[in-house]
């Protein structure tokens, strides 16, 4: 048969064929590369939120505001030059009255028109600030507000994280309960399977099957509620990091990985510094911006001076042609000071500095309260972790007690020494125990990522 009868088939197209086919291949593989769940360990989750999430971006906006404020208010100051041209045609000329000297009737009064049809004037002008206590006052806190925007963005970030953090945990330790869960089904499933074939042979009654088959539906129904906690806490995650809810996550940090981190003594004896806790300087800073407050209303006694120069040119034509280069152009020079001296104000002005007085001692005495209260803060949050260690390695302990004795109870249950209620009353307190492990575990991880927070270091220090 004739090759050429298939002409898809001649020596040009298998090459070009394969080129597809391996194209198509690359292109399935990066389709399944793309579709594997996005990595994210504790540190790198904590990178992309601090980069990536709602709130920080929204703080730098703020900070950027902030700059751009300041160069508002530096701008003031600077010199301000204006110009501007204006032309005005006189329909008709406005009418004076003169005494008749032309004929020596000094008593008559004859009307005259004086001024030209067509005016116009092109000016330029400029002024310059010279002295204004409410500008350098305002020059002074527009730069310290800038600093206090920048420690919002330093608080955000850090709230951020303690948050992303918080969260992490959460899904580990409900990650840790499912594991807990599913291995306690899977024995109460055997044992409730085992318990059916004896009670169909008529060994056990009814009653032992029933009382195991509820066990086991109210741990698959738990799995089932955690199960959907779990996907409540990774969107909870997602939109925290500032990543899109669809997309897929996979957390690559054990709770293994994090327990094995943790140094509570070592946390415990960390030296703290007032100076460094970004919530302290923000109430300096804000104490500071009530000062300036009150310092601006002083100002306002002072005298302000600001100085001016203007440059005109005018033009009186009878007929429009300003732009003849045979027509003359008169100029107009002018330069002057404006001194504006605040005398009376009937002590509208004298209230203003006093609520600016008072305002400004509310401000520190704020933020002495809230200097204390991140002390105590850190001590009762100290207080809880030591608590709260406590409690974990307790009900640790007590999970593994509970695990026995039900294991324990389970060979009776087999041997026939002990009642199918005594073995679910076992079951429960090994339910009830991982319970509170699970408590106990979420507060140890809780409380140390608020101490944490408290015991930051702000990048501003």
């Amino acid at each position: 048969m004739n090759a050429n009868f298939f002409p898809q088939f001649n020596n040009r197209k298998p090459a070009r064929l394969l080129a597809s086919a391996l194209a198509l291949c690359c292109f399935a593989f990066a389709a399944a590369q793309d579709a594997e769940p996005r990595p994210f360990s504790l540190k790198a989750a904590r990178e992309f939120a601090e980069a990536n999430s709602f709130e920080t971006k929204r703080s730098r906006l703020d900070s950027e505001t902030a700059r751009l404020k300041l160069k508002e208010t530096v701008a003031v100051g600077l010199p301000q030059i204006t110009s501007a041209v204006s032309y005005t045609d006189n329909l008709e000329l406005p009418t004076s009255l003169i005494p008749n000297f032309f004929e020596g009737k000094f008593d008559e009064k004859i009307p005259v028109q004086f001024g030209t049809q067509h005016n116009a004037t092109a000016n330029f002008q400029v002024q310059q600030l010279v002295f204004n206590g409410s500008y350098f006052v305002g020059l002074q806190t527009a730069k310290l507000y800038r600093d206090v925007a920048d420690l919002g963005v330093e608080q955000t970030r850090l709230t951020v994280m303690e948050n992303v953090t918080g969260t992490y945990y959460l899904i580990l330790v409900a990650e840790e309960n499912e594991r807990i869960l599913k291995s306690s089904l899977a024995g109460v499933e055997k044992t409730a399977g085992e318990v059916r074939e004896l009670n169909r042979e008529g060994f056990v009654a009814d009653t032992d099957a029933d009382l195991l088959q509820i066990t086991v539906n109210q741990i698959r129904n738990a799995l089932h509620t955690l199960e959907r906690q779990k996907d409540v806490a990774a969107k909870l995650l997602k939109f925290q990091m500032g990543l899109d809810l669809d997309e897929d996550i996979r957390l690559t940090d054990t709770l293994a990985d994090v327990l094995a981190g943790v140094d509570v003594d070592g946390a415990l004896r960390a030296e703290f510094s007032l100076e460094t806790n970004v919530e302290y300087q923000l109430t300096q800073g804000q104490a500071r911006l009530a000062d300036m407050a009150f310092k601006n209303e002083k100002a306002k006694y002072w005298p302000s001076i600001a100085a001016f120069f203007t440059y005109q040119q005018n033009a009186y034509r009878s007929r429009f042609n300003f732009f003849g280069s045979s027509e003359r152009w008169f100029p107009f020079k002018i330069l002057g000071f404006n001194i504006s001296i605040p005398i009376f104000r009937s002590g509208a002005q004298s209230a203003r500095v006093q609520q600016a007085g008072l305002a400004a001692e509310q401000a520190h005495s704020a933020a002495e309260q809230a200097a204390r209260g991140i002390r105590l803060d850190l001590e009762q949050t100290k207080a809880r972790l030591l608590s709260a260690r406590d409690n974990y390695l307790t009900q640790k302990d007590n999970m593994r007690l509970a695990e026995r004795v039900y294991g324990a109870s389970l060979e009776k249950y087999r041997e026939g020494v002990a009642s199918s209620m005594e073995l679910s009353q076992a079951h429960d307190k090994f339910l009830q125990a991982e319970s509170g492990y699970i408590q106990a575990l979420s507060d140890f991880l809780t409380t140390l990522n608020k101490l944490d927070r408290i015991s930051a270091v702000t990048a501003r220090s």
